[in-house]
Order: C-alpha cells, then sequence, then structure tokens
C-alpha cells in the first residue's frame, strides 16, 4: 500500500479524535484509491441481487489455489460451497453455530488473499454467490483485521445495513419515495436528496419506562460502536495468527461492558430512573422491548411483552445449560483456578489473571478450556429476544439481541449484562484493595481544578438512507469510470435518501489541571465522569459507587519540578471519534481524488474504534444536574509494548498489535477494586463536582 505524505502538519494540538499531536496527515494515493473505490462499490446495494458484474461470474477458485496463502482454507470454503451455503436472503446472526462457522469460512477466503486484485475479485464473487448477511459479516471483519488494509475506510454500519438502525415508519417512507417515483425537488450538487425524519421507537410505542432512554440506546453511533468491537475482538477468533491475544482482549472485552454498563447508568440518572434491574432465569422478565424494527424483505423483528416468562417447558433444558455455564464461572472465581481438560489447573488469584477469566466468560479460542467453559449470551441472547421461532427446528427469526448492530436498543441486555459484569467484580474483590503506596505519587499534588460550564442537546442528525431501497439501474462499469453521483438512480439520474434525526450533543468544553510536582517526572492521567447522588437524592457509597465511573480521558505527561498547568479540551480526549462521513460523500470523495480533483485523507478522524464523541456527557437536566469528575495522576508504568509501536495509529486503531495500552495498569485503574477508605485519598487524586445543564438548542447562544 502506497499513501502520500502531505508537507504540512495538523495546526490542531489535538489527541482526540486518535489523531496524535502535530502528525502527519496521509493522503491515498491512486493504487490504494483503488482498493477503497472497489470496497465501497461492493457494498452498495447488497439485497439487490440481481446488481451483478459480468466481469465476475466466471471467476473459480479451483484456478486460482496458487494466489491464496492458506490453500487449504480456500479448498475447504469450495467444498463446502459446493455441498450447498444458506440462501442468499435467509436471516443471518452470528449467534446462529452454522452461519457462525460460515462466517469464518468466507472470512478466511478474503484473509488469505496474497494481494489486492485477488482479495478484489473474492469479493466480488461472494458478495454475489454468497449469503448476505454472512458476506456483510466477513467482508468486514477481513477488511479490519488484514495487515495490509490499514485506512480502508468501512461505510457507517447504519447506512450499509439502515434496518438494524432505524425503525419500520422511516424505512416506510423511504420506500415510498421509490415506489411512488415522487422526484424531490431539493437539489444539493447536482443530486436530488429526499430528507425524511426519523424518530425513536418512543415516540409512539409507550412500553415502559425505559422507553425514556431510547435517545441514547437507539443512538445509531453507540450501536456501531458496539458493532465494531465486536468486529475487532469476535468470540470466534483468534490464535497467535491475529494476535488478538495481545491486547489483553479478556481484560478488555470485561472492561468495555462495564463502561457501557456505567455509561447507560449516567444516562438513567439523567432521566430519574434508579439501578439497573436484575433479572433471573425463573422469573418474568418485566422489562419488555417492542423493537419495531423490519428485516430487508419485511419480516418483523420479535418483540418481548412485559413480564416476559422466560422459564418454561420449552426453554428448560437451555436455561438448564446457562445454570451450569455459570456456575462453573463462579465456583472457578471462588476456587481460584480454572480446570483443563487433563485436570490441571490454571491460577485465577492475581491480577493479570483477570486476562484468563474474561476470555473464559467470552468463550472465545483464546480461552484455556472452551469445552468446559461457555459463553453464556450465546444462549441467553435467543431466548430473551422472545422469538416464538427459535423453538421450532430450522426456522431462525433473529431479535435485537442477535444483532451486534441492535443489541443496544433493548433494555434487557444491560441487565443480562450486569449480571455477567457481576463476575468481573467478584474477581476483582477477591483481589487486595490498592495500597496508599499504590494510590500515591510522590511529590505530585493536584492543587486545583477548573472546569467549563457543560452542556448538551439535540441537534439533527442525517444519514444516507438510499441502501433501504432498490436502484432502478445498474451499469457494469468500475466505479472509478461512472459519474459518482450513482450511488442510486431514479430515472437515471442521481437520487438520494437522507434521514433526519435528533441526537444527543455537547458543546466543547474544557479543563484546567494545576498541579505541584517536587521532581522533573512522568505520569499517566486518567479523568473520570461518574454520579454524585442516586436516583433517591442520596450521595453514593464510595464503593458501591467505583462501578459507575466513565474514563473520559488519559494521557501521558512530561511533569516539570514546581508548578504545572495543564489545560485540555473535549475534542482531545482519546477514545472518541466525530461522526462518521455519509457513504454518498465518501463515494464522491474518493472517486474525486482517483481523478486528482481533490486528496483523499488518511487519518483517525472517524476511527470505527472510536466511541461517538457526541455522548461523551449524559443528557443532565435543564436546571442542570450535579455529577463529579474524578482525576488521578500515577506514575508511568510501561506497558508490555510501548504504545503505538509496530503499527501506524495515523491510519490504524492498532488491533492485534499489543500496543494499545498507554500504560500497565490494569482498565479501570484504581476503581477496578474494592476501596479502603483510610488508603484511598491521596494528594494526587481529586473529585470536582460539575453540573450538566441540558438545554434546548434554540437556547445555546443564550446567556446562563
Amino acid at each position: 500500500m502506497k499513501l502520500l505524505l502531505v508537507i504540512s502538519v495538523i495546526v490542531t494540538l489535538t489527541s482526540g479524535y486518535y489523531i496524535t499531536p502535530g502528525q502527519k496527515v496521509k493522503h491515498a494515493d491512486k493504487e490504494f484509491l483503488e482498493l477503497q473505490i472497489a470496497v465501497l462499490d461492493v457494498f452498495q446495494h447488497v439485497r439487490h441481487e440481481s446488481l451483478q458484474y459480468q466481469s465476475i461470474k466466471d471467476y473459480k477458485f479451483e484456478e486460482n489455489y496458487d494466489k491464496y496463502t492458506n490453500v487449504e482454507a480456500v479448498k475447504k470454503f469450495v467444498r463446502l460451497y459446493k455441498e450447498g451455503f444458506p440462501n442468499m436472503d435467509d436471516l443471518f446472526t452470528i449467534f446462529d453455530e452454522e452461519k457462525k462457522d460460515l462466517v469464518k469460512v468466507v472470512f478466511d477466503v478474503l484473509y488469505y488473499a496474497k494481494d489486492w486484485e485477488t482479495f478484489i475479485n473474492a469479493m466480488r464473487w461472494t458478495r454475489f454467490n454468497v449469503n448476505e448477511g454472512i458476506f456483510l459479516y466477513a467482508l468486514q471483519a477481513a477488511i479490519l483485521h488484514r495487515p495490509d488494509m490499514h485506512g480502508v475506510v468501512l461505510p457507517a454500519p447504519y447506512e450499509l445495513e439502515p434496518h438494524y438502525f432505524y425503525d419500520s415508519e422511516c424505512m416506510l417512507r423511504a420506500a415510498q419515495y421509490q415506489m411512488s417515483r415522487w422526484v424531490p425537488d431539493k437539489l444539493i450538487d447536482g443530486v436530488r436528496i429526499a430528507f425524511i425524519p426519523c424518530n425513536y421507537t418512543s415516540s409512539f410505542v409507550y412500553a415502559n419506562s425505559e422507553r425514556k432512554l431510547y435517545y441514547f440506546t437507539e443512538d445509531v453511533g453507540v450501536n456501531s460502536y458496539y458493532h465494531y468491537f465486536h468486529l475487532d475482538y469476535p468470540y470466534w477468533l483468534g490464535g497467535k495468527e491475529y494476535g488478538l491475544h495481545n491486547d489483553r482482549r479478556g481484560e478488555l472485552w470485561l472492561y468495555k461492558h462495564q463502561q457501557i454498563l456505567a455509561r447507560y447508568y449516567l444516562e438513567r440518572l439523567s432521566n430519574d430512573l434508579g439501578e439497573i434491574p436484575e433479572i433471573s432465569w425463573y422469573e418474568p422478565i418485566a422489562t419488555g422491548y417492542y423493537p419495531n424494527l423490519h428485516y430487508y424483505l419485511g419480516d418483523v423483528f420479535p418483540s418481548r411483552n412485559n413480564y416476559f416468562n422466560l422459564y418454561s417447558p420449552d426453554t428448560y433444558s437451555d436455561i438448564e445449560l446457562i445454570d451450569d455455564y455459570e456456575r462453573r464461572i463462579k465456583d472457578a472465581i471462588d476456587y481460584g483456578f480454572v480446570t483443563l481438560p487433563d485436570g490441571s489447573h490454571v491460577d485465577l488469584t492475581k491480577p493479570e489473571s483477570i486476562e484468563v477469566l474474561g476470555n473464559l466468560i467470552q468463550g472465545n479460542p483464546d480461552s484455556v478450556n472452551t469445552r468446559f467453559y461457555k459463553y453464556i449470551g450465546l444462549i441467553a441472547r435467543p431466548l430473551l429476544s422472545g422469538s416464538a421461532l427459535h423453538l421450532e427446528l430450522g426456522k431462525v427469526l433473529p431479535g435485537a439481541l442477535e444483532h451486534y448492530e441492535s443489541s443496544l436498543r433493548d433494555p434487557v441486555f444491560y441487565q443480562l449484562y450486569k449480571r455477567i459484569i457481576k463476575w468481573y467484580w467478584t474477581f476483582k474483590d477477591h483481589l487486595p484493595h490498592y495500597t496508599n503506596d499504590e494510590l500515591d505519587f510522590a511529590g505530585v499534588k493536584i492543587e486545583n481544578v477548573r472546569i467549563d460550564k457543560l452542556v448538551t442537546y439535540f441537534d439533527n442528525f442525517e444519514a444516507d438512507l438510499t441502501q433501504a431501497v432498490d436502484v432502478d439501474i445498474w451499469v457494469d462499469k468500475p466505479l472509478a469510470e461512472r459519474d459518482y453521483g450513482k450511488v442510486s438512480f431514479h430515472n437515471g439520474e442521481p437520487f438520494l435518501i437522507k434521514s433526519q434525526q435528533p441526537r444527543l450533543n455537547h458543546m466543547p468544553f474544557s479543563y484546567q489541571l494545576d498541579v505541584a510536582s517536587d521532581t522533573a517526572t512522568n505520569g499517566t492521567v486518567r479523568v473520570y465522569l461518574g454520579p454524585k447522588f442516586d436516583s433517591d437524592g442520596d450521595v453514593v457509597d464510595i464503593n458501591e459507587n467505583r462501578e459507575n465511573f466513565v474514563l473520559l480521558d488519559i494521557f501521558g505527561h512530561d511533569f516539570v519540578a514546581g508548578k504545572n498547568t495543564i489545560i485540555r479540551n473535549s475534542s482531545q480526549f482519546p477514545f472518541y471519534v466525530k461522526d462518521r462521513t455519509p457513504f454518498y460523500k465518501l463515494l464522491k470523495d474518493a472517486v474525486l481524488a482517483y481523478h486528482d480533483e481533490l486528496k483523499f485523507p488518511l487519518d483517525m478522524s472517524e476511527a470505527h474504534c472510536g466511541f461517538p464523541d457526541r455522548l461523551m456527557l449524559p443528557k443532565g437536566k435543564v436546571g442542570g444536574m450535579q455529577y463529579q469528575f474524578y482525576f488521578i495522576i500515577s506514575p508511568y508504568h510501561a506497558p508490555k509494548t510501548p504504545l503505538h509501536e509496530g503499527y501506524d495509529s495515523s491510519i490504524n486503531c492498532g488491533v492485534g498489535s499489543g500496543a494499545r495500552s498507554y500504560d500497565a495498569l490494569a482498565l479501570g485503574f484504581p476503581f477496578d477494586r474494592e476501596i479502603d477508605e483510610s488508603e484511598w485519598f491521596t494528594p494526587n487524586m481529586h473529585y470536582e463536582d460539575v453540573m450538566i445543564y441540558h438545554k434546548k438548542e434554540v437556547d445555546l447562544n443564550a446567556t446562563h
């Protein structure tokens, strides 16, 4: 892959959005753009089977085995394909065991292609010959894991498969434009655009109090984030070849889910909701869910009524399995060891054992014993989705919980993972609390903190929904030789459909840290946001509250002897990314760049692995709601592999590199262990109360 460097550097000193301060912005060259365009082209209208390249129909894998680095994997694909794959339009879920195995087979074909030309041929052939869901999942995973495809930009998941992200009303409106042949009058850059107002399910479904949170749980950005996390670390992928174990994947899996629960809880408090409810396999599930989603061909996502009775004769055997798997995990934690197939033991009492535990719970191939310890989500998600068709052999109608793209929409997701993450906290509670010496940073003191006013609001967000409808015309020519605007057509004229949906956002803010240091030293700064009070207005116990803090910012800093003033803007916070570029603009820019009419930047401002910046803060309240920031500065503990070593952090998230950690401390430090208040408070940490105000968009420019 060839990349051209811009002679100028980023002028804003920002490390947020995954961009390193002062780093050079890279631009794609023509060879890379050919790949980028081919990828975007094949993602267009995947559900429209008739749109096929004549040039790829004659491709035969048997005649090209020498172009793959793992010939046996390709032969396996050919054999299984001849034996029979699922129909093109069969509904797909990665939680279906058979389809999961086929995903791995298709992934291997794409992953082991020796060069880009072979990859493109394999990609195009599978696009038109393999089940659409299997293809989409396998292709995204292959692109993210191939080392030679760092920098390739994937379309936003909510534009690629909008039916998983937007409710039926929105999708039906999009279809009406196509069926009625109505041409919108609004012309932008020579393209006619129809705008569709899309709301959240709560606008017409009042099932329970969870509807207050649909603006968060149904947010397209947060659901995309969760989808991509599981593409980076799939439960079916592992081993030395992919290097996922280098990233502390077991610990990371547990930590990510703990952070999602904590962020969700902050939003619950903004809406006067209490603790995340508990669930039992033997009691009715109080929280129903009516997703109001439908699949591309019209099948409706199953719903779950309030007080759904999970325990019935049809589910006895499944719940018995879940009980067995849960007991095995809990016993391993309490006994302090994991039993291997040969009867030997792996220690589970040390801090680093969290990696072993996380892999056991996810049930991934890096687990030390996948035979005995299983991932309960594989059974629990289909059961909790409430689809009766799962009980009829051979029929699958997946619910929202059975797609990573829509899992966070269902309130019971948080109840299920609260149950699972309890094992994380149980393990941590077996570890000794941090001592004062482990928490302190001798000679370093936070003297003062100042934080800007925190304000949230809703603004309209536009997304390209053109993939929700079929096109009228297909041109069998390489995309680089076609007019870039012809993503969809109406009577041969470029035509786009866009959604407009209110999404939570926040005003930019900064904080200032005044730090005194006795000597020049290196340190790591962590900044968390957490609740001050519970839903009843009572101050939360410090030990209970440690589960509720969300990491906002982390960075290394060289302290000088004496006074240090650090000012950080919210745009500098790592792990957060801006809104994704719409599919049409992404395609347009790539094609224009190919024709030397502009430059196509390769940076991490929209990194797939980032959490949406607009959801950094909980909504708060109109009159203000009190939360608290927590700051701690720790001595620098070098990680096993230095941050960003071995990969280009300007274009890649570094999955599998082992170089994604800022330091060697536990993820979630220091809240990951039980707090001894007599040891806890040290000069290098600081709590700061803040108010988060929610404003109407019209009030944003007013003085408060």
